[in-house]
């Protein structure tokens, strides 16, 4: 059995505004737990040297979607 992947919306403190690109604190991650799709975000822009180091902290993880049939979501992922 494969491993359950969800949807996250990881809102960060900063970098949720922008008028010329893409708003870099707010993504959309798939990822198997909340910790995880943070990381993802957060290894990307610290990588890329995006913002101040406190525009890359996290406000919130929220789930959208999950893999698993009977999720409590009530939305589906599918991949």
């Amino acid at each position: 059995m494969k491993e359950e992947q969800k949807l996250y919306r990881v809102t960060l403190r900063g970098m949720t505004h922008s008028t010329t690109g893409v708003v870099e604190g707010i993504s959309y991650v798939v990822a198997t737990g909340a910790e995880e799709a943070y990381q993802k975000v957060k290894k990307r822009l610290d990588d890329k040297n995006y913002g101040f180091s406190k525009d890359r902290e996290l406000d919130k993880v929220e789930l959208l979607a999950s893999t698993y049939e009977y999720t409590d979501t009530k939305t589906l992922l599918y991949l």
